[in-house]
């Protein structure tokens, strides 16, 4: 071999070995979790062989036997019953602390980390009181039993309008908290078609917004979308090595799209 086929071969090995290394990121996010019958999720989500830069904090996704997954948001625990995939970034959870027991032992209000999530306007409050005396105004589809450690107890669910027409009958009860629920499930519940367990294991749905926007300009640039393993700012990465927004378009500069290019290193 002589020396300027021994240069050309040594310099392609090193050009590999560093294509390569940028390119991991970008394959390894290429694949997607998939849990029971969650299929299929890429980003913002993570978790199950897909690591936390191919994703953002706080969308981490927990399998449990291949059923429903898991996902904590402001220190709650919830199932994850559905993520829609049609361009909605919407997914229906239900809180796992109630999960098919509507007498939980410490009730509380749902609450939701504001910056990554929000309500979805598919939803409806219910209002349940707990630990009650009887009362007969109160219509009795809307009451049910709980067992507790001071004997049984009577509980009731409410819409707004129904707790504001029933407040003064509702001041001895020691628990009220309030829990969405979908309106299609709820309506199923004043049909009595279903039960106050049947309508809050079924869920509800929230809206997730983080840099769902960029994601898509990434995606449509062949790129995959993921995060900086520390700084968790926005990242897309892409055939060559990662950037700050998409994948460069051949012929083009990183100048000239105003694209910088931000590097990325593992914590």
């Amino acid at each position: 071999m002589d020396a300027n086929t021994f240069f050309f071969f040594f310099s392609a090995s090193i050009i590999f070995i560093a294509y390569s290394h940028e390119n991991d990121h970008f394959l390894e996010c290429n694949g997607t979790f998939n849990c029971g019958t969650i299929q299929g999720i890429g980003y913002p989500f993570w978790g199950s062989g897909r690591p936390l830069y191919c994703g953002h904090r706080g969308f981490e996704l927990i399998c449990q036997e291949n059923q429903s997954p898991f996902i904590n948001i402001s220190s709650q625990r919830f199932r994850v019953l559905n993520i829609s995939r049609t361009g909605t970034e919407m997914m229906t959870i239900a809180p796992v602390d109630i999960w098919e027991d509507p007498c939980p032992q410490h009730p509380y209000n749902v609450s939701l980390d504001h910056s990554l999530f929000d309500f979805a306007a598919t939803n409806q409050n219910l209002t349940l009181f707990y630990d009650c005396p009887l009362e007969d105004d109160i219509p009795s589809q809307n009451r049910f039993m709980c067992n507790t450690s001071n004997g049984d107890s009577y509980a009731y669910y409410l819409d707004e309008s129904s707790s504001r027409i029933h407040r003064s009958e509702l001041e001895d009860c020691s628990t009220a908290i309030i829990l969405p629920v979908n309106q299609r499930e709820l309506d199923e519940l004043w049909s009595g078609k279903e039960k106050i367990v049947d309508a809050w294991n079924k869920g509800f749905d929230v809206i997730y917004v983080k840099d769902m926007i960029p994601c898509m300009a990434c995606r449509s640039s062949g790129g995959v979308c993921g995060s900086h393993n520390t700084s968790f700012e926005f990242i897309c990465f892409c055939f060559d090595q990662p950037y700050s927004k998409s994948c460069l378009v051949p012929g083009m500069s990183a100048s000239s799209l105003n694209i910088s290019i931000h590097p990325f290193r593992e914590a």
